[in-house]
């Protein structure tokens, strides 16, 4: 029985560390364009379809698809190419995914100086925080503004949450391929099953 016993450790120690297979990247080969339509829209709260089964939502106005020039103190000014925002230092705006994407890379800019930190981070389906990216703390900068994002072995971003700050991205890339790895708990319960088997043949064995 002690050998099947180690099997189910083997098992949930796999299915912990498949779950948690983050890494915060600065580039993305193979990633796919997500287009920003050129909406110049301000004081939008949405939600709205920014590309086939991706939505964007915000909790407060917020710059959707904004060509004009849009300033981060500091941090420089945007001009051009469509950008999505928020238009107040505080609150946070998603991107939301129908199907599962495994990366995601996007330019950032932030501004620094109003009181929450500016960070970014991605959720699963049941809105678990998976990873997360300060990119700002008490008005200094963690990061230098640019392309930021994250990569994981499996299809399980369903959600990037950008917070604080007047924070925006545009340019972005995501990857929509990656390996359906069974979720922890499938794992330990198909381990479970096996600890299960070995017992019954156990007591067959005796009679």
């Amino acid at each position: 029985m002690k050998i099947y016993t180690k099997i189910l450790g083997v098992f949930v120690l796999s299915a912990a560390a498949l779950s948690a297979q983050a890494s915060v990247v600065t580039s993305l080969p193979g990633g796919t364009a997500l287009v920003i339509p050129a909406t110049h829209q301000t004081g939008f709260f949405g939600p709205a379809t920014l590309a086939p089964g991706v939505t964007f939502s915000s909790s407060q106005p917020s710059a959707y698809g904004y060509t004009g020039t849009y300033g981060f103190n500091l941090n420089g000014t945007w001009s051009g190419t469509p950008m999505i925002g928020l238009d107040r230092g505080t609150g946070t705006f998603v991107l939301s995914f129908a199907s599962g994407i495994s990366g995601f890379l996007g330019e950032l800019n932030w501004t620094t100086g109003n009181s929450a930190n500016a960070s970014i981070g991605i959720y699963d389906a049941a809105n678990n925080l998976l990873e997360s990216l300060t990119l700002e703390s008490g008005g200094i900068n963690q990061v230098a503004p640019g392309f930021y994002g994250f990569s994981r072995a499996t299809n399980d971003i369903a959600s990037i949450h950008f917070n604080e700050e007047y924070i925006g991205v545009r340019n972005i890339l995501i990857v929509e391929g990656g390996s359906d790895v069974p979720e922890p708990a499938s794992l330990a319960l198909m381990a479970l099953g096996l600890a299960g088997c070995a017992v019954a043949r156990k007591k067959s064995a005796q009679k």
